[in-house]
């Protein structure tokens, strides 16, 4: 197994943030004590996993919902601001006080947005998926990766 400086020195992206990946989901199962960038990590990994499987709704109406002001933070720390900006138009739109933490209580206010929410989440859908090519996650996240080695070390 490579360390974290055999890994930053592979040339392909993708490579480096599913090596630094494993080892971070790893020590995630074996203790859950991890860093404040390898959260930053796992944060940004659930919220794409999530997107890719149904975007906005599908965020939303699971358990990764709960975790939307934390990944909205994540995306802020790997300086994707248009990123983190698309997240807080949809948390916006549950209204003032509507956003839950808890997966229950958000779901039963999405069942009681309106048709101009639920647009508003596939509006946002297209813009995350756009702007996700104008704002490279990829590199910001290897990026991040570089500028805090010492907290992916192993």
């Amino acid at each position: 197994m490579k360390n974290t400086a055999q890994i930053l020195q592979l040339t392909d992206e993708i490579e480096i943030i599913e090596a630094i990946g494993s080892h971070v989901w790893n020590k995630k199962q074996e203790s859950d004590n991890l860093t404040e960038a390898e959260t930053t990590f796992v944060l940004i990994d659930i919220f794409e996993g999530a997107m890719n499987e149904g975007g906005f709704y599908y965020f939303f109406n699971g358990e990764t919902g709960s975790f939307a002001r934390e990944i909205l933070e994540a995306y802020k720390n790997i300086e994707a601001p248009k990123t983190a900006n698309i997240i807080a138009k949809a948390i916006g739109l549950f209204g003032i006080n509507n956003y839950f933490d808890e997966t229950g209580k958000r779901q039963n206010a999405i069942n009681k947005l309106d048709e101009k929410a639920l647009s508003g989440w596939e509006d946002l859908d297209e813009l995350f998926f756009n702007d996700e090519q104008e704002e490279d996650i990829v590199a910001l996240i290897v990026a991040y990766i570089k500028k805090n080695q010492t907290q992916f070390d192993y």
